[in-house]
């Protein structure tokens, strides 16, 4: 009994670090801003930031598009700075990432 539950965890487990990278690309998709923040985490190599970044709407700049503080952590960067701030935009194939930085 005891080593059933033993299996069962470690494949909940090996599951949760699976997953992630694999259906990161299809369900972050650019219908929405924020999905169009969370495909940007993939395609630089977060996937697992892409799902547990918080994002949080700071209103809209004429030039730059909406603007969004997100709360992460890049774990490669060599700075130790995370990108905080975005400007999403939208086009005629859906909503992209203008620009990311650490300031306005």
């Amino acid at each position: 009994m005891r080593r059933k539950f033993y299996l069962w965890a470690l494949f909940l487990i090996v599951l949760l670090f699976v997953i992630p990278p694999l259906l990161a690309p299809a369900i972050h998709n650019d219908t929405h801003q924020k999905s169009a923040i969370r495909k940007y985490l993939v395609k630089e190599g977060h996937p697992y930031q892409s799902f547990v970044a918080r994002m949080t709407s700071r209103g809209r700049d004429q030039d730059h598009g909406e603007r969004y503080e997100v709360t992460w952590h890049d774990f490669s960067s060599d700075s130790g700075m995370t990108p905080a701030i975005f400007y999403v935009k939208k086009n005629k194939k859906g909503y992209y990432v203008e620009s990311a930085g650490t300031g306005p």
